[in-house]
């Protein structure tokens, strides 16, 4: 049996998606579902249902497929039903397990079945989510033949991990490390910020969290650049764009706590835009950081991860200016993070129309931006200050969220 008269068989056997691809790389959206996802790169949609509930995707580089299917909200009482129909409709064998992501009681799988692939046997993860409003139960089976599961790992369960199905959910951590990693106890901390001394928190857990996204992201960026493939830089975004995902709500009460603790100094300093004097005070902060690579082989990722940091560990160019976009952005400030392969550096970018100095323009499809920039390892240099030898705009990318 050919490629595509199988997937014709599952899409009959399981009951086109009207997806539209964003600005961000990778990330499309069902516009009749309103869930997206942020593929890893090279992902194409290979076959699709015209009632808009089914499409299957599979990568150009890698033998990965994504099966999604989205069932009708009165058809199931429970994602876990949905997804063990699903799974049961291709006779497949799994092992299911419960995790609450969303608010929202949450279904996850590992399996195998022969009905997938032609002539192998598929293995990979699956999971089922509710879509707010009742619009059904989203599943997405994300898979390999099994010969080659080990080695896809990483790239099948970042796949899973980077559905998102509300606006809340570009700012938090995905299904699978949520699952994986769930909150346990507060973990007391103390940060020194311009002559205040802030007492915060983050979670006992966040540090091996992010570690495990950054080790899972990493590895699914490092076959793009091992194999200098087009994608490579769209995938380096991805990588950065992922970590600030993940970072987003584990730094959201230390935002706040910082935003508090600054908040009356900041409108002296600046009564025009306090934000601008919050930005800057973070910078000093970062700046003052001890800084270390982490990592100086190839085979790992040299980013400290957010709760580390803030723990006091040390860090470099990008760690700061990732750390800085994600308490920035909660605090409601528009900001975004550039990387340079050209300059191997990171910056910080954040938009104060009112403010002079050298700023890097994002795209955004409309008139664009402009980002002012923060050089965050040069010690006492204020926004708008960027080194002379890293002026070219074309070698910067931006990191946004969307």
């Amino acid at each position: 049996m050919c490629y595509t008269s199988l997937m014709r068989k599952i899409l009959v056997f399981i009951t086109a998606v009207f997806f539209s691809v964003s600005a961000f790389s990778e990330i499309i959206t069902s516009e009749k579902f309103n869930y997206s996802i942020d593929f890893p790169e090279g992902y194409q949609i290979l076959d699709m249902e015209q009632d808009e509930t089914t499409v299957i995707f599979k990568n150009k580089y890698l033998d990965a497929h994504a099966l999604i299917k989205v069932w009708e909200n009165s058809k199931f009482s429970s994602s876990m039903n949905a997804l063990k129909d699903t799974l049961g409709r291709l006779k497949a064998t799994s092992d299911y397990s419960e995790a609450v992501w969303r608010r929202q009681k949450c279904a996850i799988a590992t399996f195998e079945s022969a009905m997938l692939l032609p002539d192998s046997q598929a293995q990979g993860w699956a999971a089922c989510i509710p879509l707010p409003q009742k619009k059904g139960y989203l599943t997405i089976l994300s898979y390999s033949p099994k010969a080659v599961f080990e080695d896809l790992n990483q790239v099948l369960v970042s796949l899973i991990d980077s559905v998102l199905i509300d606006a809340g959910s570009f700012r938090e951590p995905g299904l699978i490390t949520a699952a994986f990693y769930p909150r346990k106890s507060a973990k007391p901390i103390t940060l020194s910020i311009d002559s205040h001394t802030v007492a915060t928190q983050i979670d006992s857990v966040d540090a091996e969290a992010s570690q495990f996204v950054i080790d899972r992201e990493f590895a699914v960026f490092s076959f793009y650049a091992a194999n200098n493939l087009p994608e490579m830089f769209d995938a380096w975004v991805r990588f950065y764009r992922l970590l600030a995902r993940d970072s987003m709500e584990r730094v959201k009460k230390v935002s706040f706590d910082i935003y508090t603790a600054l908040k009356d100094d900041c409108e002296k300093k600046d009564t025009e835009n306090p934000d601008a004097a919050l930005a800057q005070a973070l910078l000093y902060w970062a700046q003052d950081f001890n800084y270390e690579r982490k990592s100086s082989t190839y085979d790992k990722a040299d980013i400290e991860s957010i709760p580390a940091i803030l723990e006091g560990g040390s860090s470099d160019c990008d760690g700061r200016s990732l750390l800085l976009m994600c308490i920035l952005k909660n605090c409601s400030v528009d900001s975004c993070m550039f990387i340079s392969a050209q300059y191997s550096h990171a910056l910080l970018g954040v938009c104060f129309p009112d403010k002079q100095g050298q700023t890097i323009k994002v795209d955004d499809g409309l008139a664009g931006k402009e980002y002012l920039v923060g050089e965050t390892t040069a010690k006492n240099l204020t926004l708008g200050m960027m080194p002379a030898s890293m002026t070219d705009r074309k070698n910067w990318l931006p990191v946004e969220l969307p």
